[in-house]
């Protein structure tokens, strides 16, 4: 059996000439499943035919694309190669799709947008609502899924840009980005925290406080803990551990808690009433708040769009009215 080319766009024009949507999902399914009657009842159709797509597969490039164990299958380091093409012809299917009924709509094109709570409270709106104002008939779709599951949709096609905060050494490859201005994080109390307007708090009282405190495993967690160590402090221990935006602000907003925020969340949940800021610095060491892309995510909408990402990114918050 021959090898496949060396290189991933030799390997892509390789496969090009003789691989279907059909051969496509059908590897998808098998990956997925791991068991090609599972694969069969997912695509809807017989499990000989699964069988004999595979084997149009491997013939084709002369190569095994799973191994056989028992009823389950594995795929190997070849055919998880091909499997990232496949995602990406259906990826580019249910997008080609998606701008057919868009026209059909009168809409103009789609944006897919991954974020994280970082650009959520001014950047993105702003640059959303100043696209609509050119472009009323472009669609944007928005998710807000974990960072990690963000990049790998934005690798396989699903995503058009991702915006995020990432740490110099946990950048993906295989993608580019473009850096907006740094932006380091807030300490915010709530607005009707009995301590809330005492000015300069020493770290051991807000030590003792209740706080809202990063999920365990992500990053910003171990980067706030690491921050009460480097103080010599033991962590607190009347904790609220959560990861979700909105339930922060509205548990802020009904009850006296602490937070460690986005510097533009903290701003808007200031102006909201919700929080006030206080002056201590916790600065956790983030990356700048960047636009991810591929190295060909380009045309002239999605450029429009980072361009739009710039020029709110440098516009100032406006001011707490007091």
């Amino acid at each position: 059996m021959n090898d496949l080319p060396p290189t991933p766009e030799a390997a892509e024009q390789f496969v090009v000439r003789r691989m279907s949507l059909r051969h496509a999902r059908v590897l998808i399914a098998l990956y997925d499943t791991g068991n090609a009657s599972q694969a069969a009842e997912v695509l809807h159709v017989t499990q000989p035919a699964v069988s004999k797509t595979l084997a149009e597969l491997e013939q084709g490039l002369g190569q095994m694309l799973f191994l056989r164990r028992g009823r389950h299958m594995y795929i190997t380091p070849v055919g998880r190669r091909l499997l990232t093409l496949a995602r990406k012809i259906e990826a580019d299917l249910h997008r080609a799709a998606g701008e057919v009924a868009s026209m059909v709509r009168g809409a103009t094109g789609e944006i897919r947008i991954g974020a994280t709570n970082a650009a959520l409270a001014r950047l993105l709106p702003r640059a959303v609502m100043a696209l609509k104002q050119e472009s009323p008939q472009v669609t944007v779709s928005v998710r807000t899924h974990a960072l990690r599951s963000l990049f790998e949709d934005l690798l396989a096609g699903q995503l058009d840009l991702v915006i995020a905060r990432v740490m110099p050494q946990d950048e993906p490859l295989g993608l580019q980005c473009i850096a907006l201005p740094r932006q380091p994080e807030r300490l915010a109390i709530s607005a009707h925290h009995p301590l809330a307007g005492g000015g300069m708090l020493s770290w051991e009282t807000l030590s003792r406080q209740r706080w809202i405190w990063h999920m365990p495993g992500t990053r910003t967690r171990m980067l706030v803990d690491r921050l009460w160590q480097a103080k010599g402090l033991p962590l607190p221990s009347d904790l609220i551990e959560n990861g979700d935006l909105m339930l922060s602000l509205n548990m802020m907003r009904e009850m006296p808690l602490l937070a460690v925020m986005a510097h533009d969340v903290a701003l808007d949940a200031e102006r909201q009433g919700i929080v006030t800021l206080l002056p201590h610095d916790v600065d956790l060491g983030l990356g700048p708040l960047s636009v991810w892309h591929l190295p060909d995510g380009h045309g002239e909408l999605l450029d429009r769009f980072k361009q739009l990402l710039l020029e709110a990114a440098a516009d100032p918050p406006p001011a707490v009215l007091t």
